[in-house]
């Protein structure tokens, strides 16, 4: 019998980037808790609704919780579905710190379920194939990483990303992507240090970041922002014997909010356009040429985490993994207050 899924929260989260992968990845959503219930009876007529998370939790027929709603309610969320017996995955970021963090994982041990959280852009197709580039040694040893994620949103807006509030910000938002990428390719860095700031007129929270991190001689560089007019750098990775330069990002919440579903052969397909270029250095020689994407595979999250319940495995995201990200996200916080390096030992 296929994971039965309980979803919280039907809004742009759960609606386009959480739901339509379920059926790729053999997962059921048996159930939802929203607020929406037209929108969600459009979409799966078949599934159950529910008006408060706390019926969604009592759901016997529900072994996966998915939370897609707003970043302060996560860890409350969490924490309610644990103690109804079910398995967790919170969309990121997973906490707004570590201690929450902390709370989050002993309760999960305590019920002998797995909590994870949604880390999807690491099957995100620029960084399946940079990976890939890097596991086969194509690009030697890895100096200088240079990861952007930007785009152009000057006027600050009423939604609740643009508001105050627990895990709030850019640096939460899309810097628990860069950073869980890094913390993959790289694990835990010697230093960190930040610049993390609120540029827009108006502005409430964060809405740029500059995180630079080293390992030994190696200089990892995340940078966002949402004042970016040309938001077209994605990574600029730079090796002994290569470089790794792509621009676009990856075409999967592309494809999501315009419709197309994980089982649409061309789903996660990057077209040449938008490939990456490798310069490489060969016999004294340097070589350019454009690299193939790896298809993105978001729903392999999903596919992966399924197994990791029915079979009792590891999943795909360990809550001590998002935990680290969140450890980041602090010290980042905390370099930019106090204009200072944090070394980890």
């Amino acid at each position: 019998m296929a994971v039965r899924v309980g979803l919280i929260g039907y809004g742009l989260a759960g609606r386009v980037f959480h739901a339509p992968l379920f059926p790729k990845a053999g997962l059921e959503l048996a159930a939802v808790a929203s607020s929406r219930p037209d929108d969600v009876k459009k979409d799966h007529p078949d599934v159950r609704i529910y008006a408060t998370p706390k019926e969604l939790c009592a759901d016997e027929n529900v072994d996966l919780i998915v939370v897609a709603a707003p970043s302060d309610l996560h860890v409350p969320l969490m924490l309610k579905a644990l103690a109804a017996g079910k398995h967790v995955v919170s969309d990121k970021p997973f906490t707004p710190s570590v201690a929450e963090a902390d709370n989050v994982i002993a309760a999960a041990k305590k019920a002998n379920r797995i909590v994870s959280c949604f880390q999807n852009r690491r099957w995100d197709s620029d960084f399946l194939t940079l990976r890939k580039l890097m596991g086969e040694g194509v690009l030697g040893d890895v100096h200088s990483y240079r990861a952007h994620f930007e785009f152009f949103r000057p006027e600050v807006s009423d939604i609740w990303q643009d508001q105050p509030g627990k895990a709030t910000g850019l640096h939460y938002d899309l810097g628990s992507h860069l950073i869980d990428q890094a913390l993959v390719l790289f694990g835990t860095p010697d230093w960190l240090s930040a610049d993390i700031t609120s540029q827009r007129p108006g502005g409430k929270v964060v809405d740029g970041f500059h995180i630079r991190m080293a390992k030994g001689r190696q200089r990892i560089d995340l940078m966002a922002s949402v004042l970016s007019v040309d938001f077209s750098t994605r990574y600029a990775v730079h090796g002994t014997q290569g470089s790794y330069m792509k621009k676009h990002m990856d075409i999967q919440e592309e494809q999501l909010r315009g419709g197309m579903t994980p089982k649409d052969l061309s789903y996660g397909v990057e077209p040449q356009d938008r490939w990456a270029e490798i310069t490489v250095l060969e016999k004294g020689k340097l070589f350019a040429r454009r690299e193939p994407s790896v298809p993105g595979a978001h729903y392999e999250y999903y596919r992966l985490l399924g197994e990791a319940i029915e079979r009792g495995g590891r999943p795909p995201v360990l809550a001590e993994e998002a935990r680290e990200t969140i450890r980041m996200i602090e010290a980042a916080k905390r370099s930019s207050e106090e204009g200072r390096r944090i070394e980890f030992s």
